[in-house]
């Protein structure tokens, strides 16, 4: 087995699961500079008419369910990590090479 490969997926499994953790648990408060971010940025597509449809709820309400919203993705986010680990794992421990598309 390629070591390169391991160590990629071992990287790639624990940053998953460490930018879920912290989505999940809003760390330091990095949900909620994110989602603030985001609504900043988007803040554009307010004035656009197909946008009429959302209703007009206070900004904190919004801001809420999208905290929500993005603390769901962050548990998404750690169970694929996870789940990238444990096959990295299994592949390591029996031998067999992490399957490409080549």
């Amino acid at each position: 087995m390629e070591t390169w490969r391991f160590l990629a997926g071992v990287m790639m499994s624990l940053t998953m699961v460490l930018i879920g953790v912290a989505l999940t648990t809003n760390f330091r408060g990095v949900t909620e500079w994110h989602v603030r971010r985001s609504m900043a940025t988007a803040s554009v597509l307010r004035r656009v008419p197909p946008w009429r449809w959302l209703p007009d709820v206070p900004h904190e309400e919004r801001l809420a369910r999208f905290v929500l919203v993005e603390r769901l993705l962050g548990v998404a986010f750690a169970v694929v990590g996870v789940m990238i680990l444990i096959t990295v794992g299994y592949g390591f421990l029996t031998g067999q090479p992490i399957p490409s598309n080549r």
